[in-house]
């Protein structure tokens, strides 16, 4: 009985010690505690949720094993096992655990939330936003599953429904770090700096340790100061080669007047503390420096070219030295982005495998515990740590929008195969409209088709996460719009005379002609693959023989 009790008491310190982040002291606590009694339940429990908090997810699925085999009956093993399985990307098994969690314990909003997300990382998002819309049913003064829904709507990108349920999560409980961390990389997604600033300022005046957060202000501070400071200058050099037109030269102070004001707005959000990590990221951190040099760079070059275009006659053509400006001024460009690729690829690390979600910002159980949701500060950092933090990855948003980019390039190559029809039948002169019309339709079925074809092809097999496919997204986009917009007009404007205008017909014929070179050098590149194959099978094959 004696024994039962400090078990007992052992299993309450570690339960303590978890809630305010002492994770090895209450792992320690818990370690005592198996060893005399190796099937205690809530021990188990108390062990997995550790594990949970530093993100082990292995480690808490084989300690959320033990606690259901000890206890199968008991809801709360199964719910622990869910989320670690989607930890360890297996949502198959952690939908079984859910739908297990849910039979035991149909009123608790939990498992409906492991449910959504094992769901959503299945490639279901209907079923997954049916339940956790029960969840919210279920919970609804609570702010669990009102950030499960905020995280499920951000991992498809539907930023304004994710803002709604973060502040609806931070009405319930205006101390959620984690809701006020969404929030804060919403705004700074959206290039509303100070904004983010007084949101990420926010978490670490509560708690300094908080890496989420922390990872929020690199984005702030390199991406978006030194990132908009050099494009800003690169703008203002490029509107310089109109100096000499009247009144433009003072449209080249615009672009780095609006960063300033901008900037100064985002500094002044900070707080002390915050400025002070800052100003230490500017000094020390080889990804802000790359974009000092890019800014020294853009500047150099668009000086230059401001300077020739001051002394260009406006009624002759450029003279060969604001040519030679102007591919330069170019070039510093290219140079300043490759440069700014490569440092922010070598210091977040090589890419990580691709994570069970289909939508690329897998949620993860990390953002939930046993209590509801746990706060982001509680890795068991020490406070000292803020000024030398892991470095974060400024690429993780072009990676998590590499699936939506793979996507988009598909379609553009398909489209180019589908639109190069339709608009050699609209040339000058179109061909009859019936006929436009019959293939514009085909072309257009086959379009649509291969796109939802493609998407469910993208959810069984997403392929690596690539930053390079996740930067490209928007051009990729606009480009597989402009096809889709020139198949449409094709077959549906009964004109005479060409139907479709310029500004749809030039950005098609170049997306369209873009499409068809990238068909071409993907098929030369399988064709080689395939031959290397074939040469590599038929050379094993032969000393197979012999």
């Amino acid at each position: 009985m004696t024994s039962h009790a400090a078990s007992d008491a052992g299993v309450a310190r570690a339960g303590a010690l978890l809630e305010v982040g002492r994770i090895e002291a209450a792992r320690r606590e818990i370690a005592d505690v198996l060893a005399g009694d190796p099937d205690n339940v809530e021990a188990l429990y108390v062990l997995a949720r550790a594990y949970e908090a530093e993100d082990e997810f292995a480690a808490m699925r084989d300690a959320a094993a033990r606690a259901v085999a000890v206890a199968p009956g008991q809801h709360e093993g199964h719910l622990l096992l869910a989320f670690a399985l989607i930890g360890v990307e297996d949502p198959t098994a952690a939908r079984a655990s859910a739908l297990e969690t849910v039979r035991l314990a149909p009123e608790d909003w939990r498992g409906y939330a492991a449910l959504a997300l094992a769901s959503l990382n299945l490639g279901q998002p209907r079923h997954a936003f049916r339940t956790i819309k029960r969840a919210v049913g279920l919970a609804p003064e609570s702010a669990g599953p009102h950030y499960i829904r905020a995280l499920m709507f951000h991992s498809i990108g539907w930023d304004l429904f994710a803002n709604r349920s973060y502040r609806r999560a931070l009405a319930l409980d205006p101390e959620h770090t984690a809701a006020l961390t969404g929030l804060g990389h919403i705004a700074a997604t959206r290039g509303r700096l100070a904004a983010a600033a007084g949101h990420v300022s926010a978490v670490l005046a509560a708690e300094p340790a908080n890496h989420a957060a922390r990872a929020e202000l690199d984005r702030v501070v390199i991406g978006g100061f030194g990132g908009w400071a050099m494009m800003s200058v690169w703008t203002a050099g490029f509107i310089g080669m109109f100096a000499m037109l009247p009144w433009v030269w003072l449209l080249v102070l615009l672009p780095p007047a609006l960063w300033s004001l901008w900037a100064a707005r985002a500094w002044r959000a900070l707080t002390p503390g915050a400025r002070a990590y800052a100003e230490h990221v500017v000094r020390t951190d080889i990804r802000a420096r790359v974009r000092l040099f890019g800014l020294a760079l853009c500047a150099l070059s668009g000086a230059g070219l401001f300077i020739t275009a001051l002394r260009q006659d406006p009624d002759r053509p450029p003279s060969a030295t604001m040519v030679v400006m102007m591919v330069a001024h170019f070039v510093a460009l290219i140079v300043s982005g490759a440069a700014v690729f490569t440092v922010d690829r070598k210091v977040a690390g090589p890419p990580p495998p691709a994570p069970g979600s289909s939508y690329g910002r897998g949620t993860s159980p990390a953002d939930a515990s046993s209590a509801g949701v746990r706060p982001a500060g509680a890795s068991g950092l020490a406070a000292a740590a803020f000024a030398q933090p892991p470095a974060s990855d400024l690429l993780a948003e072009q990676r998590e929008a590499s699936y939506a980019g793979r996507w988009a390039m598909r379609l553009v190559r398909a489209g180019a195969l589908f639109a190069v029809v339709p608009i050699l039948l609209s040339v000058d002169p179109p061909a009859s409209w019936p006929s436009r019309a019959i293939v514009g339709t085909v072309a257009l079925a086959g379009f649509l088709g291969y796109g939802a074809w493609s998407r469910r092809r993208l959810i069984l097999r997403p392929g690596r996460q690539n930053a390079a496919l996740g930067m490209l997204l928007v051009p990729l986009t606009l480009a597989a719009l402009a096809e889709l917009v020139a198949i449409v007009l094709a077959a549906a404007l009964p004109s005479s005379a060409m139907p479709l205008p310029e500004i749809v017909a030039v950005p098609a014929v170049l997306a369209t002609g873009a499409g068809l070179v990238a068909w071409l050098g993907w098929l030369l590149y399988a064709g080689a693959r395939g031959l290397a194959r074939l040469a590599r099978s038929s050379r094993q094959g032969s000393s197979h023989h012999r």
